[in-house]
């Protein structure tokens, strides 16, 4: 997993240096900056996880900053966490307005600090890890969980799910009814898994209609099942002519299995799995276990 990046943009050397020492120990990557010109350019060229913006400093100050940064479409999704000695509401306001997504007033409590960092990283990968059509986990959401859940040790069978025939189809009912169609498949095999694990399971959105399910072994057979049940009874409600697309799954797990790739090697045999589930698909389900 790559190490989270955190800007800290502070002209007070001694700040600066408190604040790097106790993020650096949290297992994060500082970057200093001491005005905001420099914060700017750190920030489009790093793109980090935070930025720790001072208010008050040397060139362009925080409240600009944070301006200029949330008017950005490529940038606006920064968390920025607000420092300043100023107190009161009304500078705690003109933070909040000028962009910041929380304020803590100098002196300040480490321990506090370090926890506000760490909740806005959570929140902001959290928003920026959702697939927009469906909401669900994206890429980058799928690869944590799956590399989360070999470190656990626990057993995991991870499923892989696609629509045959899924382009074309698409082309024909244009872009809003399939993206329409894909947020309904979506929740239908959210709620497939959730039935299977009782709740616990996970549901990821690639793009198009991959989607990636992550859940115990043993809940495996009945989600699948429960897909294939879901797929049958709503593809007749589908726009156009559906009756070409076919519901495809592929799993890997790591069950009986001693994966010396860790999540290359699962994700290789998933592939594999896949790729011969496509083949043997013309219509129906197919699913084909990887070994």
């Amino acid at each position: 997993m790559l190490l989270k990046k955190i800007v800290i943009a502070e002209d007070d050397d001694a700040i600066a240096h408190m604040v790097s020492m106790a993020l650096g120990d949290a297992g994060y990557l500082c970057l200093r900056a001491r005005d905001g010109e420099e914060a700017q350019k750190l920030v489009k060229a790093h793109d980090p996880d935070l930025l720790v913006l001072d208010v008050m400093m040397p060139r362009v100050d925080g409240l600009e900053v944070a301006r200029r940064l949330k008017a950005d479409v490529m940038w606006s999704r920064t968390p920025i966490l607000m420092l300043t000695a100023l107190t009161g509401v009304e500078n705690e306001v003109s933070g909040l307005e000028s962009g910041a997504d929380a304020y803590m007033s100098k002196p300040f409590d480490l321990r506090e600090f370090g926890a506000r960092c760490k909740a806005l990283i959570r929140a902001a990968r959290r928003e920026r890890d959702r697939n927009p059509t469906t909401n669900l986990p994206g890429s980058r959401a799928i690869d944590e969980e799956i590399e989360g859940a070999l470190k656990s040790g626990k057993p995991t069978a991870v499923v892989h799910i696609d629509i045959l025939s899924w382009d074309a189809y698409a082309d024909t009912i244009g872009i809003a009814r399939s993206e329409d169609t894909v947020r309904n498949l979506g929740q239908w095999l959210l709620e497939a898994a959730r039935v299977a694990s009782g709740g616990g399971a996970f549901v990821g959105h690639i793009g198009g209609s991959d989607f990636i399910a992550v859940l115990a072994p043993d809940h495996c057979d009945v989600f699948v099942k429960n897909a294939e049940s879901a797929f049958d009874g709503h593809i007749a409600t589908l726009p156009g002519d559906p009756k070409s697309l076919a519901l495809v799954l592929a799993i890997a797990s790591t069950d009986g299995l001693k994966l010396q790739g860790g999540p290359d090697d699962l994700g290789r045999r998933l592939g594999k799995a896949m790729k011969l589930a496509k083949a043997a698909g013309k219509t129906g389900h197919v699913v084909y276990s990887g070994s």
